[in-house]
């Protein structure tokens, strides 16, 4: 799934858009109670900006945004994309990624 979305990214325009805002992804969040442990996460968001080389090889890829920062999903989104590949194009596309953590 991740290579599709990737190799669609890099399909769409890579031009830099100067007008374009980033913005911290707001996930509805839930919070659950289990008995005794106090409260649990049942839903986490990570966005990520990456690049994609000519080669298939995605790199630099630094986090924009956590719904819940300081808990390291931040870290473990970037574990998850540290080996990621997509399709080889003819340049280097900058693409965003959001993952969701669930429970």
């Amino acid at each position: 799934m991740i290579a599709f979305v990737l190799a669609a990214a890099l399909l769409i325009d890579p031009s830099p858009k100067k007008d374009v805002a980033l913005k911290t992804p707001q996930a509805s969040i839930e919070r659950t109670q289990d008995a005794g442990t106090g409260p649990t996460l049942s839903a986490v968001a990570v966005t990520l900006e990456c690049t994609a080389r000519p080669t298939g090889r995605v790199t630099g890829c630094r986090v924009l945004g956590e719904t819940h920062p300081g808990l390291g999903f931040g870290e473990a989104a970037l574990a998850l994309m540290r080996d990621a590949e997509v399709a080889p194009g003819p340049r280097e596309v900058q693409f965003a990624r959001t993952i969701q953590f669930m429970p």
